[in-house]
């Protein structure tokens, strides 16, 4: 099959949509894929040609805005539309996939007129969508997501079942249990925009210094913090700083580790399936799991005590 994945990346928007698009491509590689995105500033657009699979640039106007969704195609929805309309008239495809929360029904009603199938892939609530197929694994409530779908004939997929990682997760498990905590991996994702790994080094710093633990801290490409987490780790002893590592290099790393802290998002699902001990910071309205008590959720402000209750 020929198939069209609308995604982007940037610091603001993170790496996880083309990441997790990359990763789908991977269960299928007989078809044909062509990404389709913004040339935005911090993107990881590069993968998508290392995995040699085609890529679009779309024009656009501004950089996405923290937070505001409607940004984050970085032009009107009318000139979105234009552009894609010329690009599905001009190539027929036989699946349309949108991966992106600034993409809502308006734009995707008018391209599923040239596709066989439309899939959308999104874990917020604040969007309708007009699509064949809504995949959302980060929530089981089954009803909740029927509200958001205005084609009645929609086919839903939810909970982890659905989840997309990359193949390789499913291919290890940790087998070295340690009696006590000596390794600690701190992972936030490809862009972490509120810095929320300097916080959780502040927060647990005292508590490494007095256990002599080893902190391996993973600083995705797309993240506009890194002197400010240098400068802290550069006044303490026991950190070290991974940047923007492989899927291979990643898994052996946390098939070593102890203990891994990092975002309630789809990293947690390849931590759940090496079977590495793992808190999982909600840090997001939209990670509304509740089916997973292996992942250890807790508020950022209270990870030290998840800390201590759980392994020390």
């Amino acid at each position: 099959m020929n198939i069209l994945i609308r995604c982007d990346s940037s610091n603001i928007i993170g790496t996880g949509h083309v990441m997790r698009c990359l990763n789908l491509c991977e269960y299928s590689p007989e078809n044909t894929y062509t990404f389709v995105c913004k040339n935005f500033i911090h993107n990881i657009n590069q993968k998508i040609l290392d995995a040699s699979h085609g890529l679009i640039l779309l024009g656009y106007c501004t950089e996405p805005e923290l937070n505001k969704y409607n940004t984050w195609i970085g032009c009107t929805c009318n000139q979105e539309l234009e552009q894609l309309v010329k690009i599905v008239a001009e190539t027929k495809y036989d699946q349309i996939i949108i991966d992106h929360y600034g993409i809502d029904w308006v734009i995707e009603k008018e391209l599923s007129k040239y596709t066989s199938k439309l899939i959308v892939i999104s874990d917020i609530y604040e969007s309708n969508h007009c699509c064949d197929e809504f995949v959302n694994y980060n929530s089981d409530d089954n009803e909740l997501l029927k509200k958001l779908n205005l084609n009645p004939k929609t086919i839903i997929k939810y909970g982890s079942e659905h989840v997309i990682i990359n193949k390789k997760f499913k291919e290890h498990k940790k087998t070295l249990i340690r009696p006590k905590v000596e390794k600690i991996c701190i992972m936030l994702g490809g862009s972490d925009p509120f810095n929320y790994t300097l916080e959780i080094l502040q927060q647990i710093n005292g508590l490494i210094q007095n256990n002599g633990i080893q902190v391996y801290i993973i600083i995705g490409k797309a993240n506009t913090n890194v002197n400010s987490i240098k400068t802290f780790v550069s006044n303490c002893k026991n950190y070290i700083l991974l940047f923007d590592i492989n899927y291979d290099e990643l898994i052996q790393l946390y098939l070593d580790m102890d203990l891994c802290i990092g975002s309630l998002s789809i990293t947690a699902y390849e931590r759940l399936y090496l079977n590495i001990p793992q808190i999982c910071l909600k840090i997001v309205d939209n990670q509304n799991i509740q089916q997973l008590q292996e992942f250890n959720i807790c508020k950022i402000d209270k990870l030290l005590d998840k800390i201590n209750k759980l392994f020390f």
